[in-house]
């Protein structure tokens, strides 16, 4: 991707390296979706999407598709300007926008829901939306600024705090049962005050390459 030292990104050559043959090599793979692409990214079935903002703007608006296998670009829009809470999610094997239904751009002890954006037709710029109002509990839980983690299978929504605290921990919100769960981490105690990020559905796999 082309970046111009006046921060504008006119997105029209991105590399490839395909793993796993002999002869490894980089090679260019046009875009002509001009935009400006930002680090909240998931794959999901092959197909790598980030959130992004067209060129000349700094709001992302859209998510950029790239197909692993055709290697080829789409774009599909959004209705609004994504607030900084939103995380992309795999729901139940498709694309989801998770945000804090308040648009804020961060999760506190004000928030009173969480938005779900699932997009249903890539094509058709289609999307279905799911609110999930947080129970009162959460203010007695929450005592500080959170990020949306994501999602663990599509009934928990996994919250983490910007910066590290002694004790760390995690939060648990299962959106059909209502329950917030606060899950303690230890070994972390050296790190207070960094800023961390949490991934979820990690699998460590010890097999050599």
């Amino acid at each position: 991707m082309n970046k111009s030292r006046t921060g504008e990104v006119i997105s029209v050559e991105h590399q490839v390296l395909t793993l796993g043959t002999k002869n490894l090599s980089w090679r260019l793979v046009e875009c002509c979706i001009p935009h400006r692409s930002s680090s909240k990214w998931i794959c999901i079935s092959g197909v790598l999407y980030y959130a992004a903002s067209a060129a000349g703007s700094f709001e992302n608006s859209m998510v950029v598709c790239f197909d692993l296998r055709s290697e080829k670009f789409c774009s599909v829009m959004f209705s609004k300007a994504m607030p900084r809470s939103t995380t992309l999610v795999n729901y139940d094997g498709k694309l989801g926008l998770l945000m804090s239904g308040d648009s804020h751009d961060d999760v506190t002890r004000a928030t009173t829901s969480f938005e779900l954006w699932v997009l249903l037709d890539a094509a058709q710029h289609e999307w279905s939306n799911h609110v999930y109002v947080l129970p009162p509990s959460w203010e007695d839980v929450v005592s500080e600024d959170m990020r949306i983690a994501g999602m663990v299978a599509v009934n928990e929504i996994v919250l983490a705090p910007w910066f590290q605290s002694v004790p760390s921990y995690v939060i648990y919100f299962n959106v059909e049962r209502k329950t917030i769960t606060k899950v303690g981490i230890k070994g972390l105690e050296a790190f207070q005050g960094e800023s961390f990020k949490t991934y979820l559905n990690y699998v460590e796999n010890v097999k050599l390459l």
